[in-house]
């Protein structure tokens, strides 16, 4: 295949910033003006029969109307595809009307870049993005809204998958303003995600030692779109310097051990992570790291080798309900309780998962925010705390091997989100991922 776009480019943010203002309809003759362009959500795919896009991202443009000194930011969804686009564009074109942007037309192709462009609320994962992010119409529908007008800020943003907004709601009768948070997704599972925050939510009521949650306001199914209110407190990842910190990880184990225990349903479409699923996977991430450099396939090889043969005696542990993306960032401190977020991938697995997903992100930052020894000595009152806690749920087997498996995804991570320095990143990450795999002849 020859003249396949430089992806550097791509992801270059002034370059882009020249390219778009060349080439976008509406900007290359002047009418508008990109004064600044921000460069986010990078993920690139190297398997061309899984995927036939190389590369999607997004683009953040500070606009400004120089006639009508109109300023505003406008998101762009690119994806850049391996082959000739003319046909997805076409396509995409065809499946109906498009929503005019703030600032630009709805949806561009950029032949030498094979790249399509979509401008937001356009996305052809999430077509509620038109209603959420309209005042006039999200109004009719963000509770408590009425008929008054709203503020929308587009906080998260995942290309074809999930958004998270925040509302401002004008106060009325000399009320200060409120606001309303939405989490919409592709999916169908809003109604799932609505139910478990009114399950934690009952409890925390009840229950003084339970996890916090934000306020559930409501789903609309239609909209696949879930309603909370905001929610105060503290980030758990500022906390852990402090000398609570261990105090915060017994807690976390508890809110775990909870979790894990809570009588909720998986996410209807989320695939069980049986240990067939995570051999499948760790040969997929190998196949891939061995894609992006082939001098690291054997190191990949080695590894993928040992976590399968290491695979069997996990097989008879009983799979349950987990969190599925539990990390630092999903819990803050509000007063002497700990508050939960993102209930978006519950599934069936084994809880040792949740766990070593949580431990090794603790101890990364060791690289970062905590001295040497503060994150690894942190994740050993985790690790204790929740086999009290869960005893008939913990293996200290599992444990490592899934600490293993979660390196791994890791190292692969690097080159998938493109994390700057991402080869050093990625070949570090594999180093410690070797550490984690040797660990497992002395289990």
């Amino acid at each position: 295949m020859t003249n396949l776009p430089d992806l550097d480019l791509c992801t270059d943010g002034a370059a882009m910033q020249a390219q778009l203002q060349a080439m976008l309809p509406g900007f290359a003759d002047g009418s508008l003006r990109i004064d600044a362009l921000g460069v986010s959500s990078v993920r690139r795919n190297t398997s061309q029969q899984r995927n036939p896009r190389r590369l999607t991202l997004c683009y953040d443009l500070a606009v400004h109307e120089p006639v009508s000194g109109r300023r505003g930011v406008q998101w762009l969804y690119a994806e850049v595809f391996r082959d000739d686009v003319d046909a997805v564009a076409s396509a995409a074109r065809q499946r109906g009307p498009l929503t005019p942007p703030a600032f630009g037309e709805p949806l561009v192709h950029l032949p030498h870049l094979r790249m399509l462009l979509w401008a937001l609320p356009n996305d052809p994962g999430l077509p509620q993005l038109s209603t959420l992010l309209d005042p006039v119409r999200a109004a009719a529908v963000v509770p408590g809204a009425g008929s008054a007008g709203v503020r929308i800020e587009l906080l998260r943003y995942a290309p074809e998958q999930r958004a998270t907004l925040r509302y401002t709601l004008p106060g009325r009768a000399g009320a200060a303003p409120s606001q309303v948070y939405a989490k919409t997704f592709r999916d169908g599972r809003a109604g799932a995600i609505a139910a478990r925050f009114r399950h934690f939510w009952q409890a925390a009521r009840g229950d003084a030692t339970a996890p916090l949650v934000a306020e559930p306001l409501g789903c609309d199914e239609g909209l696949r779109t879930v309603w909370q209110a905001p929610a105060a407190g503290v980030p758990l990842r500022d906390t852990l310097g402090e000398a609570d910190a261990p105090r915060w990880m017994a807690g976390v184990a508890r809110a775990l051990a909870r979790l894990h225990a809570a009588p909720l349903a998986p996410t209807a479409t989320a695939t069980p992570r049986s240990v067939a699923h995570w051999v499948d996977e760790v040969d997929r991430r190998r196949r891939k790291i061995a894609r992006i450099d082939a001098a690291l396939a054997p190191r990949a090889q080695h590894i993928a080798e040992t976590l399968r043969a290491h695979a069997p005696r996990h097989l008879q542990r009983p799979m349950s309900l987990i969190h599925g993306d539990w990390h630092l960032d999903q819990v803050w401190v509000q007063g002497d309780r700990l508050l939960l977020f993102d209930f978006d991938e519950f599934t069936l697995g084994d809880p040792m998962e949740d766990l070593a997903e949580f431990v090794l992100k603790l101890e990364q930052l060791e690289r970062h925010d905590l001295r040497a020894a503060r994150g690894s000595a942190l994740a050993s009152v985790l690790i204790a705390h929740y086999r009290a806690a869960a005893p008939q749920r913990f293996d200290a087997a599992a444990l490592a091997w899934h600490l293993a498996i979660q390196s791994l995804l890791q190292a692969s991570r690097a080159f998938i989100y493109q994390q700057p320095d991402w080869q050093r990143t990625l070949e570090r990450r594999l180093a410690a991922c070797e550490v984690r795999t040797a660990a497992l002849r002395d289990l």
